[in-house]
C-alpha cells in the first residue's frame, strides 16, 4: 500500500510540476521580469502596446511574439541595445517593432546579439544607431524574414541596417530596406550570406553600398531589387572585397531587378581574384549611362 501510494503521489508531481510553455506579459517591468525567469525554450507572448526597454539581456534561448502592435522603444542610452542575447543564447523575434535605440559608442541597436542563433520574424527597425548589430559566436547563424530597416544609421558610416561583424551565416529573405544613413543597408563579415526576395531602396541617397561583403566568403544575391539615387555619394550597389580577411569562395548575382538613376552606377566592386556568377538580372539604366560591372 505504501508503495502504491508512492507511486501515485510520484506520478501526480510529474503530472502538475510542468511549467507553461508560453506567458504573457503587458508592461516593460513584467517582461523583464519574466525574461530573467523564464525556463530554456520558453515563449513570451507581448500584449499590444509600448515598452521602454534599455538592455534587456536574454540569458538563455526564448521566443519574444507581439501581439498585435508592440513597439520597443528607449527613453535612455543603451550600453549596447534595446535587446541583448547573451553568449550560448538563441533568440527567436516575432511581430516587434525597435527604434530610438542611441548608445554613448553611437552602435546603439534595436538588437545587439551576442549569442549564438537570431531568428527575426515580421519585425521593423526605425531609427536605431543600428537595426541589427550581430557580435555573437562564430559558430552562430542569424536570420531575418519578412522584416524592414528604415531610417537606421547615426550618420558616420560605422552603423548600418544590419551589420554582422561575427557568424557563420547571414540569411535574409523577403525584407525591406531604405534611408540607412550613411552606412550599408547590409554589412556582412559572415562565411555565408544570402540574401533573396528583398528590396534595398536608396532613393533619397543617404546609404553606402546596399550590399557589403568585406570579408569575402560565399555570398548569393538573388531576386531582390535594387533602387539607385540619382545623387548618392556611392555610386556602387554591392562591394565584395577580403579587407577583413576571409576567403573569395563565391559570389552570385542573379535575378535581380535594378533601376539605376546615376550616371556613375555600378552594380558591383569587386577587388578579389574570384569571377563572380551575374546573371538573368534586369537593369532599367534611367540615368543614359553605363551600369559598369567592375
Amino acid at each position: 500500500m505504501k508503495h502504491s501510494l508512492a507511486v501515485l503521489t510520484a506520478f501526480f508531481i510529474l503530472w502538475v510540476a510542468p511549467a507553461s510553455a508560453e506567458i504573457s506579459v503587458g508592461n516593460a517591468a513584467a517582461l523583464e521580469k519574466a525574461v530573467a525567469k523564464a525556463r530554456k525554450g520558453e515563449t513570451i507572448m507581448i500584449a499590444a502596446g509600448k515598452y521602454d526597454l534599455t538592455d534587456l539581456k536574454i540569458p538563455r534561448d526564448m521566443t519574444l511574439k507581439g501581439d498585435g502592435e508592440v513597439v520597443f522603444y528607449t527613453t535612455r542610452p543603451t550600453e549596447k541595445g534595446i535587446l541583448n542575447p547573451l553568449w550560448d543564447a538563441s533568440l527567436h523575434v516575432e511581430n516587434i517593432r525597435f527604434e530610438g535605440a542611441r548608445a554613448p559608442d553611437l552602435n546603439g541597436a534595436g538588437i545587439r546579439h551576442d549569442g549564438l542563433n537570431l531568428t527575426v520574424v515580421n519585425c521593423i527597425f526605425v531609427e536605431n544607431e543600428d537595426g541589427i548589430l550581430a557580435t555573437g559566436q562564430d559558430e552562430g547563424d542569424v536570420t531575418v524574414s519578412g522584416s524592414a530597416f528604415i531610417d537606421n544609421g547615426y550618420g558616420d558610416g560605422y552603423s548600418h541596417g544590419i551589420y554582422m561583424a561575427s557568424g557563420r551565416s547571414l540569411t535574409i529573405t523577403q525584407s525591406r530596406f531604405k534611408g540607412t544613413r550613411i552606412g550599408h543597408h547590409v554589412k556582412s563579415l559572415a562565411a555565408i550570406t544570402k540574401i533573396t526576395q528583398s528590396s534595398f531602396d536608396d532613393s533619397d541617397g543617404k546609404t553606402s553600398y546596399s550590399i557589403d561583403a568585406s570579408r569575402g566568403g560565399a555570398v548569393s544575391i538573388i531576386g531582390n531589387t535594387f533602387l539607385q539615387a540619382a545623387d548618392g555619394d556611392n555610386s556602387t550597389l554591392i562591394n565584395y572585397d577580403q579587407t577583413r580577411g576571409g576567403d573569395a569562395d563565391a559570389l552570385v548575382i542573379s535575378g535581380n531587378r535594378i533601376v539605376n538613376r546615376n550616371r556613375n552606377g555600378r552594380l558591383l566592386r569587386n577587388a578579389t581574384e574570384l569571377t563572380p556568377t551575374i546573371d538573368g538580372n534586369e537593369i532599367t539604366n534611367e540615368a543614359g549611362g553605363r551600369f559598369e560591372l567592375k
